[in-house]
């Protein structure tokens, strides 16, 4: 199967707008910093130790159920990836979601030129990861309301509580409208825009395979179970890194600052990495059962540690799969 020549990864993806985001974000972390002692939450970085290579191996778990779920919306047949394969190509997405500035685009697209050069036909692996992220986000809509109700269960009534159900709100609001727009022919616009700029026949039949995986109830059931599990098991992250930072909590207040430290993040999706955005989120969120500042930048540096050591050697391995422009690291 011909395949489109290698581009240069992240080409054109360092806007100025982002740029002035990721700098504002720096910013605001390193006044975070500041504000709660760079030293304190160092310390509490070193006292943390093997917990890194817990979250590490606890984030494994996560990639591999969402590599379940993906598979899910998948056509059986020879060309259909091992869960092997996708648990790799889920790691790859989230490393240049994570570490490269491309909006939370650039690892969609890298899955699925990868997924091309498996033999996968292209309106199949587009459609199977449209499709898989857009059950991804219907499910982070049930994850945070969940976590807004052991919120209220926890601490009863609060001042951020109508701010913050309001904002599930316009998120679940554009979920909606994304599935919506699936369903009227979004992807025979993508066909037609592909048409026109020479690439004849390469998404032919998209907007027919994303109605048809619409159709098949029991495998987005599959792939929302496999996506919710993930999620919880985020819960289970964050009560797993405050222990080795010396702040044990329950598994209940580990879901609401997860549940709603994600959503937080999504939708600071302008800024990369969301810089800054990140640490304040969980500086508030902690802050609600007690957690003193420095443990919940503690915790997010935590996480950022987790992303750095998981998505540095993935995009590496992307980069050195698109320079070479063949068919290498096949796991069957």
């Amino acid at each position: 199967m011909e395949q489109p020549a290698a581009t240069t990864p992240a080409r054109g993806t360092l806007t100025p707008w982002t740029i002035a985001a990721g700098l504002c974000g720096a910013a605001l972390a390193a006044v975070l910093l500041a504000q709660y002692g760079v030293r304190s939450v160092a310390a509490l970085l070193a006292h943390a130790g093997w917990g890194i290579a817990a979250i590490i191996a606890l984030h494994g778990v996560q990639l591999w159920l969402t590599a379940l779920g993906w598979r899910a919306l998948m056509p059986a047949g020879p060309a259909r990836p091992s869960r092997a394969w996708l648990t790799l190509l889920r790691l790859i997405r989230e490393g240049v979601n994570t570490l490269v500035p491309t909006g939370q685009i650039g690892g969609l697209v890298a899955a699925v030129r990868l997924l091309g050069r498996r033999g996968m036909r292209p309106a199949d692996a587009v459609a199977a990861t449209v499709v898989d992220i857009t059950v991804e986000l219907v499910t982070q809509v049930v994850f945070t309301l969940l976590g807004l109700a052991l919120l209220v269960y926890c601490l009863g009534r609060f001042p951020l509580a109508v701010p913050m159900l309001a904002g599930l709100a316009v998120f679940a609001a554009m979920v909606a409208a994304l599935i919506g727009a699936q369903r009227l022919g979004l992807a025979r616009l993508a066909e037609r825009a592909a048409a026109r700029f020479g690439f004849i026949g390469r998404i032919d039949g998209l907007h027919a395979a994303i109605i048809g995986l619409y159709r098949q109830p029991a495998a987005l059931t599959r792939s929302a179970l496999c996506h919710l599990l993930a999620w919880a098991l985020g819960a289970a992250e964050v009560c797993i890194a405050l222990h080795f930072l010396g702040c044990d909590t329950g598994l209940a207040q580990g879901f609401v600052i997860e549940s709603l430290g994600q959503t937080v993040k999504a939708a600071s999706f302008a800024i990369p990495g969301a810089l800054g955005v990140q640490e304040g989120g969980y500086v508030i969120l902690c802050g609600l059962f007690g957690i003193a500042p420095d443990t919940a930048l503690a915790l997010s540096l935590m996480k950022r540690v987790r992303e750095l050591l998981l998505g540095a050697p993935s995009v590496a391995l992307w980069l050195r799969i698109e320079g070479g422009n063949r068919r290498d690291v096949v796991l069957s």
